[in-house]
């Protein structure tokens, strides 16, 4: 299936994205010739969509790809779908999916040596990852004219190097090499045609990548002043990295943000495999000087609250009215000008665990034994901040997926 697979992917490349399809509906006015090639065209499109379609599938139940990579599939696998949405009906579309058979058949990694086929499409997948990841580097528009979808941040070409030299430290590389090249070249030419219009999408996966390698490089300089990074991205998180609460990360659920903080659960894979965070969200009031910070969430379901601000109490609301006080571990400054720590106590712990998946949980803090005062989320008109049991199960779920094997990992 490689080398099919490879010399396909090529082929179709060629005129993926920026090719308009013609819708099904225009197939009669078509000549027999047009026909064939726009079935062929479509074959090789499915043919990539299922592959990355697969590959994230897989990713649910086992920590296979980085940042960068995990971006690079969901780009280009919604892209493919786009696509194929112009001459195929939805339900043919939803028929071409395989994600759930992956998640199906890898309930935790499976072993090269036992599942030989299944790894080749995740192999594959990456392989078209880290094409998309080293693109930028490759494009011929100036790059500071073209910025990331998303964002709306343009990056200078010695940034963008940072993320070709980690694509192609990949042992894929070194293996792959030819379609590597090859698709990199695709990819960039794709970018270029986006670029026309000032902003492209296809540079998220590279992004991403530099962003994880900044958070680990961040990480590995705690307590440095002032901490060195190497590209405007780390600047940008630079004073609240989030690995200084996570610790070495490799990925994080869902949709692309750049370096912009997030509404609701932001859900990390994390390097180190003790009962470390691996969850938070954020704890916010409107007031300059209210007190904020977050919420963390550890593997193994216990709750720690870190605040920049020294307040007395703080307390998980139940749906049925009662609170469960969480435990004051540290705290120094003031309500305006400080920190404190709260965790869970143990029994907290429990009876959180007896909670339905509906059972929403708000939290709020309280100063000199008055009135408790809710935290909300971020954002303009913030909500209460609110989180259902179900999805932070949910999301520890996929946190917790597992590693493959170390002689198996990509």
């Amino acid at each position: 299936m490689i080398e099919s697979f490879g010399a396909a992917i090529r082929v179709a490349l060629a005129a993926a994205l920026a090719m308009v399809l013609p819708a099904g509906a225009n197939a009669q006015a078509q000549t027999t010739a047009q026909q064939q090639q726009l079935q062929q065209q479509v074959r090789q499109f499915a043919n990539m969509y299922t592959v990355t379609d697969y590959a994230l599938g897989a990713n649910e139940n086992c920590d296979l790809f980085t940042l960068g990579e995990y971006r690079g599939l969901r780009v280009f696998r919604d892209l493919l779908r786009s696509d194929l949405g112009k001459v195929l009906k939805k339900e043919q579309v939803d028929q071409l999916s395989t994600f759930d058979k992956a998640k199906s058949e890898w309930k935790g990694c499976l072993t090269r040596a036992s599942h030989s086929q299944q790894w080749a499409i995740i192999e594959n997948a990456q392989v078209m990852a880290l094409a998309m990841i080293a693109a930028p580097s490759k494009i011929t528009a100036d790059p500071k004219t073209c910025k990331v979808d998303g964002v709306y941040q343009a990056l200078k070409p010695l940034e963008w190097s940072f993320a070709l030299k980690n694509a192609e430290a990949s042992a894929t590389v070194t293996k792959r090499r030819a379609d590597y090249d090859a698709l990199t070249k695709e990819f960039a030419s794709i970018i270029d045609r986006q670029c026309q219009k000032g902003v492209s999408q296809m540079l998220q996966p590279g992004y991403d990548a530099i962003l994880l390698l900044e958070e680990n490089n961040l990480y590995l300089q705690k307590g440095k002043k002032p901490a060195q990074v190497f590209t405007s991205i780390g600047s940008s998180i630079a004073a609240f990295p989030v690995s200084a609460d996570m610790g070495v990360w490799r990925s994080r659920l869902g949709s692309f943000l750049g370096t912009r903080p997030s509404r609701g659960l932001n859900v990390y894979r994390v390097l180190d495999r003790g009962d470390k965070p691996v969850v938070f969200f954020h704890l916010s009031r409107p007031g300059t000087f209210d007190p904020r910070g977050t919420m963390l969430v550890t593997r193994q379901g216990g709750w720690i609250a870190r605040l920049r601000s020294n307040v007395d109490e703080v307390a998980l609301n139940l749906p049925d009215g009662s609170r469960i006080a969480l435990t004051k571990q540290s705290g120094s400054g003031s309500r305006v000008v400080g920190a404190s720590q709260f965790a869970l106590p143990a029994d907290g712990k429990a009876k959180l665990a007896r909670l339905s998946d509906d059972a929403a949980i708000t939290v709020s803090y309280r100063m000199n034994g008055k009135e408790w005062t809710p935290f909300l989320d971020i954002g303009r008109e913030a909500p209460v901040q609110s989180q259902s049991m179900g999805h932070i199960r949910k999301a520890l779920i996929w946190a917790n997926a597992p590693m493959p094997a170390k002689g198996d990992r990509l």
